[in-house]
């Protein structure tokens, strides 16, 4: 059940995170995340509160570090979406915010099987090959930077949004997105980061961006509550192929032969951790 929520979310990650990268084509990455945590917070409130639970100070605490860390990735994210191929960023972003959750759960005594790690070990290739976009006068992985950085507050988010009691349910989401708009207002007011007012920013995809990533950390959560954190971390990582696939669809944007050949390997990776 782990792998399969973790798959699901994958499915809203890549979809929110399309629209992201498009928003921030037409406002600063940081107007999208934090409008999208506007109007996107009385929806996840009202989940966590719906699904019930009991959370403790600690949880509270976790969620908050959560939302801060995956505020700095998102924005990040979408800032790289907006700029270069969506195959170039998105890959990179998934295969680092996948190997953080590997290397926490090992450490942490996680043992998967052998055909789990094999698809772990499909897993890194696939997403390079996807990542290596080189048309003409353009610049081989020229986008990964943004993808390493992006994954490694994706990977943390997933690492310490596990360290919740399950009895917490859902309810640290609520401090994680109080979190993730109270980074990016600090950081925006301190004019690192571009900050716009909502009269700015393309509505309708700033609010469906919200709703997706409210869904995807929500059937996140809800696997890591299933599933070990580094089985989940890779299968909630292969969102990279919806992103590229819509912007394929949407912005015609090329996909090679070796980036179709990644997504080949993604999907065998993905059935052989579900096997395992």
């Amino acid at each position: 059940m782990g792998v399969l929520l973790g798959g699901l979310a994958s499915l809203f990650y890549g979809a929110g995170d399309f629209l992201g990268g498009e928003g921030a084509k037409r406002a600063p990455a940081a107007s999208i995340v934090l409008w999208a945590g506007v109007l996107s917070f009385p929806l996840v409130t009202g989940l966590a509160l719906l699904t019930g639970g009991v959370a403790n100070p600690t949880d509270l605490w976790l969620g908050a570090g959560a939302g801060a860390v995956g505020a700095v990735g998102l924005v990040v994210l979408f800032a790289g979406l907006g700029r270069a191929h969506a195959a170039a960023v998105a890959p990179a972003a998934a295969a680092v915010g996948a190997i953080i959750p590997v290397l926490f759960g090992v450490f942490a005594g996680e043992r998967p099987s052998v055909l789990a790690w094999l698809g772990i070990a499909i897993a890194i290739p696939a997403v390079i090959l996807s990542a290596w976009v080189a048309d003409p006068g353009e610049t081989p992985f020229g986008g990964t930077p943004y993808g390493v950085l992006a994954g490694i507050g994706f990977g943390g988010y997933a690492v310490i949004i596990d360290r919740t009691s399950e009895a917490s349910a859902l309810l640290p989401l609520v401090p994680a997105r109080a979190a993730t708009m109270a980074v990016v207002a600090i950081i925006g007011a301190a004019g690192i980061w571009r900050v716009t007012g909502w009269s700015r920013v393309p509505r309708l995809i700033v609010f469906s961006n919200g709703v997706l990533d409210v869904a995807g950390n929500a059937a996140l959560l809800l696997a890591l509550r299933a599933g070990s954190l580094a089985l989940v971390g890779v299968t909630s990582s292969f969102y990279p192929a919806v992103t590229v696939l819509l912007s394929r669809i949407v912005n015609r944007e090329h996909v090679r032969a070796r980036q179709a050949f990644g997504v080949l390997l993604t999907l065998a990776a993905l059935g052989a951790i579900a096997l395992g």
